[in-house]
C-alpha cells in the first residue's frame, strides 16, 4: 500500500474535458449530485476544486454557496484547499470531486474539511478507482507521465470513519472507461454496474459527519442517612411475653 502523503507536486485538472472520458463523468456526477443536495440543508455550501465548481447545485435548498479553489475562474474565493479560511463548524455541505486523486496530502484535505463542517455536516466525495481499467491502464504508465494518485474506496471510506463519517450512500460509475456507444458497449456498462461494481472507474461517496452526544455518567444509587440533629436515635424495642 502506498503512502497517502507525497513530496511529489501534483497538478490539478482545471476542466472535466481534461479528464478521460471527461464529459460523460461529468454528466454522471451531475445526476448524482442534484439527488443528493436536494436532500441537504443548512446555510453554506462549499464546493472545493476547479472540477467541483464546474458542477451545478441549483437544487440545493441551501442559499449560500461558495466556490472555492487555488486558482481560476468564477471563484467566489481562492484559497489553498490544504488550509481553509473558514471558522470550525461553518460549512452544512462540502463536495470534493477528483480532489483527493491530485492532492499530495489527502489526510490533511480530509481533516481540514472536517474542521469546518458542521457536526451534522454532509461530505460528498469521488475520485478514480484504481482497481478498473482506468487504473490498470495508469498503472503501466511512466512515473513522468503519471497525472494522478488513485486511491480505492474502502481506503477513502477508511479515512472518513476514522474522522467519524457515516457513509450514508456509495456508487460506481464508468465500468468501461469510456463513453457506451450502441447497444453492445451500453449493455457491457450496464452488467459492470449492476454485478461488478468494485472494478468501475470512479466512486461516488456521500458520508455525513456524525454528533456524539456526551452522556453523563450517573453515580450508583444510595439511600440516604436520615439526619438528626443532636438527638438519639429512638428505636422501637420489642417486649415480649413470658408464657408459664
Amino acid at each position: 500500500m502506498k503512502i497517502a502523503k507525497t513530496s511529489h507536486i501534483l497538478t490539478p485538472m482545471t476542466d472535466w474535458s481534461q479528464l478521460n472520458n471527461g464529459q460523460y463523468l461529468q454528466a454522471q456526477t451531475q445526476h448524482l449530485v442534484n439527488s443528493t443536495v436536494a436532500q441537504c440543508f443548512g446555510y453554506n455550501l462549499l464546493k472545493l476544486g476547479r472540477l467541483s465548481t464546474q458542477l451545478k447545485t441549483n437544487k440545493s435548498p441551501i442559499i449560500q454557496q461558495i466556490n472555492c479553489a487555488e486558482d481560476g475562474e468564477n471563484l467566489d474565493l481562492q484559497s489553498e484547499l490544504h488550509h481553509l479560511p473558514f471558522q470550525d463548524s461553518t460549512i452544512d455541505l462540502c463536495i470534493l470531486v477528483h480532489e483527493l486523486d491530485f492532492s499530495s496530502d489527502p489526510h490533511q484535505l480530509l481533516r481540514e474539511i472536517d474542521r469546518v463542517l458542521t457536526l451534522d455536516g454532509t461530505l460528498i466525495i469521488s475520485g478514480y478507482n484504481p482497481y478498473s481499467l482506468f487504473g490498470l491502464r495508469s498503472l503501466f504508465m511512466s512515473q513522468s507521465k503519471q497525472t494522478a494518485r488513485l486511491f480505492s474506496p474502502n481506503r477513502v471510506i477508511d479515512w472518513l470513519h476514522l474522522l467519524g463519517f457515516e457513509i450514508k450512500q456509495k456508487q460506481h460509475l464508468d465500468y468501461i472507461s469510456m463513453r457506451p456507444k450502441g447497444p453492445i458497449s451500453s449493455f457491457i456498462e450496464n452488467i459492470g454496474l449492476r454485478y461488478f461494481p468494485f472494478f468501475c472507474s470512479v466512486y461516488f461517496i456521500v458520508a455525513k459527519k456524525q454528533c456524539t452526544p456526551i452522556t453523563p455518567i450517573k453515580s450508583s444509587f444510595e439511600f440516604r442517612r436520615a439526619i438528626i440533629n443532636n438527638q438519639p436515635v429512638a428505636t422501637k424495642q420489642s417486649h415480649s411475653k413470658n408464657i408459664t
